[in-house]
């Protein structure tokens, strides 16, 4: 799906001139458009549709149906403001108002960072201080990955390499010493969404 919307949006960006002025850290010397994050999110929306279709993922979606819409529906909106900063070059600190009340958005819908790992031990967040870690730790990879857009692919084939380091470590974290059929959960799917996603672009 991201790969035949890849193609679709470069056809249609191209004819109608969807793409910004050539930045001072674009590597290329000719307009490219650069709205490939609309169909890196259409293969994520179809990986999170067909996965709701196969029957050893149901508990997951059956436990995080909540959840699922409220990654659905930031990611949208993520979307819809890089599509704008794609077209009309906006400023740094639209930009991260936006990113703020997205990531809000996300951590009162209840995705948030919980607890922290530190030295072998887990420390509780408290509510208020999770809904803070959460926004803050989500706005700063939305600004470390867009730091480093300027080169084709380069963000998608970093977004591979850490969404499979992520998807391994929650394998990893999750398989213990109890009998369970099932060791994946939502940050799983996610992750294995996203990279398909990606490798698709």
């Amino acid at each position: 799906v991201s790969f035949g919307a890849s193609v679709a949006v470069f056809k249609l960006s191209h004819r109608y001139r969807l793409y910004p002025k050539i930045r001072a850290r674009d590597v290329h010397t000719r307009p490219t458009p650069r709205l490939g994050g609309i169909a890196i999110f259409l293969g994520v929306v179809a990986a999170f549709a067909i996965g709701a279709l196969l029957p050893p993922l149901r508990l997951v979606y059956a436990q995080s149906a909540g959840t699922v819409l409220a990654v659905l529906a930031a990611s949208l909106l993520i979307v819809l403001l890089g599509v704008a900063d794609d077209i009309w070059d906006l400023d740094w600190l639209t930009k991260l108002a936006g990113q703020l009340l997205i990531a809000a958005l996300l951590a009162w819908q209840g995705v948030q960072i919980a607890w922290i790992p530190v030295g072998g031990n887990l420390i509780l967040l408290s509510p208020y201080l999770s809904l803070i870690v959460t926004i803050f730790a989500v706005v700063l990879v939305m600004n470390a990955i867009n730091f480093i857009d300027g080169l084709d692919g380069l963000v998608a084939g970093v977004a591979v390499i850490a969404s499979g380091a992520f998807f391994i470590y929650g394998y990893v974290v999750s398989y213990g010493p109890t009998e369970q059929s099932d060791y994946f959960n939502l940050a799983q799917v996610i992750t294995a969404a996203l990279i398909g996603a990606c490798l698709g672009f």
